[in-house]
């Protein structure tokens, strides 16, 4: 059975609410959920969003692979995971998406010459459990999975990648997603569909859906130890390309619950409005403007074991 939900909501309230009490989990017969009831995005907003996505073929279902790369402005060793996540993402075209989510005071925290702060709201509360501070960057997830070769903690560093991105590559898909945005450079307000079906059963298992922002090729400072210190004594540049940097986790970098236990077959189709005003956290400069560029920017949706937080799939769709 398909069920269908509305949301139509700011950041603040995202944050009031909490969960995705903005982002309702569905109720269907066969599997209860309590129904948390917003506001209807509206017809003539769902008809767009349709429309959109009739425009777009839906592509092969195969497993997708998120690489969480935790990344500071300041961390020298930071730019060597970046690239290592982008070489992945250049030879699985399609399949594999990094992020980078700024963490830490230490190393994300606007300072003298580094004046951005890239750090996505809520999202250091959501990463004290990997204590990052005491591990150091950098650090990253592929697909929030253990890795065996670091006593099975879910992050490691880049080296261990690769092998990492091929094995979950090579698993069978469990869920399919679809994502379709749209977004009003005017209102800066962005429209979402997103289509999930379970194409196995997960009997007990808390199924979380989650929505990230991203913009892309941002220019900023970044300390990067590849520079050559005799002429570059601080071994820093200001011009540096920031890839995929996380801008917002809605409600929060884990999602929160769409269905307990789905069974093969099982569909669900959501509509989110999410205001991208003025979002940042410092003071707008010409080094750090207070807006995001949306041309640069897209959306990535995820489902994971809510448990775990092992990623079961993932999709990434480019703003239109």
């Amino acid at each position: 059975m398909k069920k269908i939900s509305f949301a139509w909501v700011a950041p603040a309230v995202l944050l009031t609410l909490g969960g995705l009490a903005a982002l309702p989990a569905c109720d269907v017969i066969d599997n209860p959920q309590p129904e948390k009831v917003t506001l209807s995005a509206g017809r003539r907003d769902t008809l767009a969003l349709d429309s959109a996505e009739a425009l777009l073929p839906a592509g092969p279902v195969v497993q997708n692979v998120l690489i969480d790369d935790y990344t500071g402005q300041y961390c020298g060793n930071c730019p060597r995971a970046a690239h290592m996540a982008d070489s992945m993402e250049r030879k699985y075209p399609g399949r594999v998406f990094g992020v980078e989510v700024h963490a830490t005071d230490y190393f994300a925290a606007p300072r003298a010459h580094f004046p951005i702060d890239f750090r996505a709201e809520g999202v250091a509360r959501d990463l004290v459990w990997l204590d990052l501070d005491n591990r150091g960057l950098p650090q990253g997830a592929v697909n929030r999975a253990p890795f065996p070769e670091a006593n099975n903690s879910p992050i490691a560093t880049f080296s261990l990648w690769p092998n990492a991105v091929a094995n979950q590559l090579a698993l069978s898909p469990t869920a399919e997603l679809r994502a379709t945005p749209l977004f009003d450079p005017v209102s800066r307000l962005l429209r979402l569909k997103v289509n999930t079906k379970y194409l196995a059963a997960r009997p007990g298992v808390k199924v979380n859906m989650g929505i990230m922002v991203v913009e892309d090729s941002v220019i900023g400072a970044q300390k990067d130890y590849r520079l050559n210190r005799s002429l570059n004594p601080d071994q820093t540049t200001e011009k540096y390309k920031h890839h995929n940097v996380l801008r917002a986790a809605i409600p929060g970098i884990y999602g929160a619950q769409q269905v307990m236990g789905p069974t093969a077959g099982q569909q669900f189709t959501t509509y989110l409005g999410y205001s991208m005003a003025d979002t940042t956290a410092h003071a707008p400069t010409a080094a750090a403007p207070s807006k995001w560029n949306a041309r640069s920017c897209s959306v990535i949706v995820f489902l994971s074991d809510a448990d775990s937080h092992q990623i079961l799939q993932v999709v990434k769709s480019k703003f239109q």
